[in-house]
């Protein structure tokens, strides 16, 4: 991986976090607090969808990118 690449990695991991986190809190608030119109429970995929997935992938991608970073260092 090239320091650019491992550049490009903590951002892709940064904006995974920040969109896996904010759906996370979209439905807890829908679920919990009130019920906007615009949402709907998917039926299959669970109640939180994608936004697991993206935050595992955004924490590996991190890990990577930071793990670059030190080796780079030493």
């Amino acid at each position: 991986m090239t320091m650019l690449g491992a550049v490009f990695k903590g951002l892709f991991s940064i904006l995974a976090l920040i969109i896996g986190g904010w759906i996370i809190v979209w439905v807890l608030y829908n679920e919990v607090i009130e019920r906007l119109a615009e949402y709907r429970r998917p039926p299959l995929t669970g109640i939180f969808g994608i936004a697991p997935a993206m935050i595992l992938v955004g924490v590996h991608w991190g890990r990577q990118a930071l793990d670059y970073f030190r080796r780079r260092d030493v």
